[in-house]
């Protein structure tokens, strides 16, 4: 018998050691495939004859108080295109072409879509809300082309086109930036959001779920059939405080102004309820939904996207005097009864300040005074009063803050006073308590924080946070939601001073400035305002409340007509159309005499 050469046998052992490891290499790759990887490459084999399409869901609606709905979602057509294995890039190239011609969009931009879409084999939106005529060429392109196919989804539509827009924003599709940080939450690369507005604030309330189609396609990317479907859950609705009834009149009241430019807002006092919110000139949201190839899309970069409600800063004017009376009045720095002679100019030093009045008002006490709007009275008991007392009223009213209403690009305005000088390493002097006294100088203010003013003096010193929605209907299950009335300052004055102060805001407008706006049946009571405008025609304000005799005011406004002369010629109209809008009383009258009517021409 012969013995065994130790080497051969080292050498079977180690033949046999690789053979085991081949085997536990090869019994390790083939769990990895049928057991680790086996729901990834069945996923894969199902791509490979499958394409997902996705069909934008129906935003939640948005409804003014009274339940108008003011936008929707309705259905439309869009373009979508799935790949193919076999499809060649010459192809694609041809498609592009064609489709540039049919859709007017850029041939480039098309073949990037459908390259991207080869290279992900995913399908991709390349054109949607088509009308009826471009979509009987598309389905000649059809059956040209594989993979082209038209779905039906949900677009946004707004009823009214230009109405309230500025309060309800507009949609734009996103871009890949924006994607890359909403995509968890089932937004798509192509998906449209809110930009502006209601949509952008409400974003993840309006957007719904979108819903999907899985489709069975060959090689080349041809339809074969519907595998199966997943439904869109349409958003949440939004109900705001508006009114469409005053929003409808201010609109149209700044539309017929003098100079078709301006704002309005109107709140109610007892709660702070926006009740309508303008802003003119608008534009139509719609304009952003149109397919490319639409001639009226070309407008969309000249549309008036400024926001003069909140975003808009001008000298408030007379209407300012509403917080000089409180700081005056309440310092006991004048007393009501003490008189100013007004000769149409008033001299500090070697300036001359002059009245709106050329011939002057004569004597005046404060009610005559804030009744005709007298400059010459303000001027002198201004500097009575004192630059520092004024200011710190200016703060109590909120000048020169924002109101916090929650919409974007809201502007603070600019106070104005002895304090914001010292912070600037300015000196003030008399000159500027004059021009603070009748609301000139370095101040500034938007509409809506003239509103909250008007709010104050309604409801004797309350400032509620302007709340432009009344309730959330969720469409996850999780109810309504219905916001709180919210404070953010209160005006503290004597009770005597705000008898005083409302007496003779109704003054205004039963016998002064504002007689233009008196509304037979109603309480109503005001401030014209003339803002001098360095860089053209001044600026018209009035701002007023409202309410029938006997009950809590339940309006108060701003209105701002931009260069638009007098406040009581070019905003009283507007102001007045808004009162008899909200109380139903339009056709009344003025109740005004044919000398009134030509004297108003020239008011404050």
């Amino acid at each position: 018998m012969m013995r065994q050469d130790p080497a051969s046998y080292d050498r079977l052992r180690i033949l046999w050691v690789v053979f085991y490891c081949a085997v536990s290499v090869l019994g390790l790759r083939l769990l990895q495939l049928q057991v680790l990887r086996n729901v990834s490459y069945v996923r894969q084999a199902e791509r490979n004859r499958t394409q997902i399409i996705y069909q934008t869901a129906p935003r939640g609606r948005i409804y003014d108080r009274n339940g108008e709905i003011l936008a929707e979602s309705r259905p439309t057509f869009s373009l979508i295109y799935m790949p193919g294995k076999q499809q060649k890039r010459a192809d694609l190239a041809g498609l592009a072409s064609d489709l540039s011609r049919e859709l007017a969009l850029d041939k480039e931009e098309l073949l990037d879509s459908l390259n991207d879409a080869q290279n992900e084999q995913a399908a991709v939106h390349l054109a949607e809300n088509l009308p009826l005529k471009t979509m009987f060429k598309l389905s000649e392109i059809k059956t040209v082309y594989p993979g082209v196919d038209l779905i039906v989804e949900a677009q946004r539509f707004y009823r009214r086109g230009a109405f309230a827009s500025h309060l309800l924003g507009y949609l734009g599709r996103l871009d890949r930036e924006g994607w890359k940080t909403l995509k968890a939450g089932g937004y798509r690369v192509d998906s449209r959001i809110g930009r502006t507005g209601v949509e952008r604030i409400f974003e993840r309330e309006l957007k719904g779920t979108d819903g999907e189609i899985r489709m069975v396609v060959d090689a080349q990317g041809r339809l074969k059939g519907i595998l199966d479907r997943v439904d869109w859950r349409p958003g949440g609705n939004v109900h705001l405080t508006l009114d469409a009834r005053i929003q409808a009149a201010a609109e149209e009241a700044l539309r017929n102004s003098p100079s078709k430019r301006g704002a309005a807002v109107v709140l109610d006092p007892r709660n702070g309820e926006v009740l309508a919110f303008a802003s003119i000139p608008d534009f139509d949201p719609n304009i952003f939904l149109l397919p490319a190839h639409d001639p009226a899309r070309a407008a969309v970069g000249r549309i008036p996207e400024f926001n003069l409600a909140i975003s808009g800063t001008y000298p408030p004017g007379s209407t300012f005097k509403i917080v000089v009376s409180a700081a005056m009045l309440n310092e006991g720095r004048v007393s009501p009864p003490d008189r100013v002679y007004c000769s149409g100019m008033f001299h500090l030093g070697n300036k001359v300040f002059r009245c709106w009045q050329k011939k002057g008002h004569g004597y005046q006490d404060w009610l005559n005074g804030i009744a005709n709007s007298c400059d010459v009275y303000f001027y002198q008991m201004g500097l009575r009063t004192g630059g520092e007392a004024i200011e710190r009223y200016e703060r109590m009213f909120r000048i020169g803050e924002e109101t916090r209403i929650g919409l974007f690009a809201e502007r603070p305005g600019k106070r104005f006073g002895p304090e914001e000088r010292r912070r600037r390493g300015r000196a003030w002097y008399d000159g500027d308590t004059v021009n603070l006294s009748i609301g000139q100088g370095e101040l500034l203010v938007t509409p809506i924080q003239m509103a909250v003013v008007a709010m104050a003096a309604a409801n004797r010193g309350t400032m509620w946070r302007p709340q432009f929605v009344r309730k959330i209907e969720y469409s996850d299950g999780r109810g309504t939601y219905e916001p709180k009335p919210e404070t953010i300052g209160r005006v503290e004055l004597k009770p005597e001073v705000w008898d005083l102060l409302q007496k003779g805001l109704v003054r205004v407008v039963e016998a002064g400035t504002g007689a233009g706006v008196r509304v037979p049946g109603l309480l109503v009571a005001g401030k014209t305002g003339t803002a001098q405008n360095p860089h053209g025609a001044d600026h018209g304000w009035f701002v007023s409340y409202a309410g029938r005799p006997g009950e809590p005011p339940s309006l108060a406004s701003a209105v701002l007509v931009q260069y638009g002369g007098h406040g009581a010629s070019a905003a009283g109209p507007v102001a007045r159309k808004i009162i008899e809008a909200a109380f139903d009383v339009k056709g009344a009258g003025s109740g005004r005499g044919a000398a009134e009517q030509r004297a108003a021409e020239n008011l404050d």
